[in-house]
């Protein structure tokens, strides 16, 4: 569910892999009627339209009402970490612990840590997002089963159709409409996640600003392959040096605490990720490859199904989680 569209994904395991049984999206309910009913109908009517009348559904929160952690922790028993944990959240959590729900995992680390320290994952998400967010899952008549972390989701699409894969470091940027994720892969595990608020709405109101076009007007732009109007290219070249210094950031804040520095990967995402002279200028900037998402690279599909692109990243993520994950 972003602030553009919503998107599901329904698939099937396999033997070996995924297949797919539908995908579709539509539109989100904006501004004022952006209710929580509206959006609930929208999703619901989205379902049926896939056939999914009976979908168990996963679904995800993100944004800076979500706080992603990793801590090392010193050896100690299980019932001895439960305790700790509220306790080594409350230095990073920037609400009252008792607005957040709490949620940890302890990981088999492929990080250089003291002797028998404990690796641990903790994700915190403001319990008004939450119970907003399983009020609509719910209020689409299917039963809520998983609610996740998109740049977790983000992750396990990744892992799922990039498994050949061995980088230490890979950066997993989605672009959305509103906002964007970028995501820190080490060795395959979640290290750091970040979320900002700069998306593809914001390379749309540049142009209609600056160059006086309409919002469809700005759409046809950007979806050019090459963009060959000089101040439409200097509009997005500013937007892209933007984005660009933020995920510096974000790199420059996770190697304060990690031993790996170089970025082996850049992979792109989300319904803008391919706007003209993004990758170029990311691969220029990290001295990396970068490429764009495939979400169903490794899925079965039947023959002639034209299904989205990277804008589904998210949702097969979504798709592959069963209840009971972790």
């Amino acid at each position: 569910m972003g602030t553009h569209a919503i998107r599901a994904v329904a698939l099937r395991p396999k033997r070996q892999g995924w297949s797919l049984i539908a995908a579709g999206e539509a539109p989100m309910p904006y501004g004022e009627d952006a209710t929580q009913t509206a959006i609930a109908e929208t999703a619901a009517t989205l379902l049926d339209s896939l056939g999914l009348q009976r979908a168990r559904v996963a679904a995800a929160v993100a944004g800076h009402a979500v706080i992603v952690k990793r801590l090392t922790l010193p050896p100690m028993s299980a019932q001895e970490l439960e305790a700790a944990v509220p306790v080594e959240a409350e230095q990073y959590i920037p609400f009252p612990l008792c607005d957040v729900q709490l949620d940890y995992e302890v990981l088999d680390s492929a990080r250089a840590l003291p002797a028998a320290a404990l690796d641990v994952l903790l994700v915190a998400a403001r319990r008004d997002r939450i119970a907003e967010r399983l009020a609509a899952m719910a209020a689409t008549g299917r039963a809520p089963v998983v609610l996740d972390v998109e740049a977790f989701a983000l992750a396990n699409a990744y892992e799922a159709n990039y498994s050949d894969r061995s980088d230490a470091l890979v950066v997993l940027v989605h672009i959305g409409r509103r906002g964007s994720i970028v995501c820190l892969l080490e060795h395959g595990q979640v290290a750091f996640t970040r979320d900002l608020n700069l998306g593809g709405g914001a390379y749309l109101d540049a142009l209609e600003r600056d160059l006086g076009v309409s919002t469809p007007d700005a759409e046809r732009l950007l979806r050019q392959t090459r963009l060959t109007d000089d101040a439409a290219l200097g509009v997005v070249r500013d937007l892209h040096q933007q984005l660009m210094l933020e995920v510096r950031k974000t790199l420059d804040f996770h190697r304060a605490s990690s031993a790996i520095a170089h970025v082996d990967r850049v992979v792109l995402s989300g319904g803008a990720c391919q706007i003209d002279g993004l990758r170029g200028l990311l691969a220029s900037e990290l001295e990396t490859d970068v490429d764009v998402c495939d979400p169903f690279r490794h899925i079965t599909r039947p023959t002639g199904t034209d299904v989205g692109g990277p804008a589904f990243a998210v949702a097969v993520g979504l798709a592959l989680r069963r209840e009971g994950d972790r």
